[in-house]
């Protein structure tokens, strides 16, 4: 399926070469703000944070045996790991993956990460400069905006 990215896509007031991308997705059922996409990271991470207020059992996590490394240069051990339904739609058109995500017990601006799994998983084409994504789907191709004012924020 091809995938193209054309100027009235484009909806942001400014660019800048400095803006993350940051989401909504659906993550096992809930509306996740402040995801960020982070095509620099080997990992898909949840705050411990948001793991305990989606309400999931934590005996359902599996044990993480490596240490994830980038989060000020030293390591954090995970809690663990889980595999959890991340969706993306639109009015006809859906998406949904499993993502293995490590749950990390740190303070982190972010309500969760979605990195390389997220990205190869999901097929994912980006177009960072504009903050946007492409996502194909069984249905034609699923464009999920950044949110430049949050990312600003954060």
């Amino acid at each position: 399926m091809p995938i193209s990215f054309i100027e009235e896509e484009f909806k942001l007031k400014t660019t800048s070469d400095n803006d993350v991308m940051v989401i909504e997705a659906i993550i096992a059922g809930w509306n996740i703000r402040k995801v960020l996409v982070d095509n620099g990271n080997s990992a898909d991470i949840i705050f411990a944070n948001t793991f305990r207020e989606m309400k999931i059992n934590p005996h359902l996590l599996e044990p993480s045996e490596v240490p994830l490394l980038g989060f000020g240069g030293r390591p954090v051990k995970a809690l663990g790991k889980i595999s959890l339904p991340v969706s993306f739609w639109n009015l006809n058109n859906a998406r949904t993956e499993r993502i293995t995500f490590d749950v990390v017990e740190m303070y982190y601006p972010y309500f969760a990460i979605l990195g390389w799994g997220f990205i190869n998983k999901f097929d994912v084409a980006m177009r960072q400069l504009f903050l946007f994504m492409k996502i194909p789907a069984l249905n034609g191709v699923i464009t999920v905006y950044g949110d430049q004012q949050t990312a600003r924020n954060i």
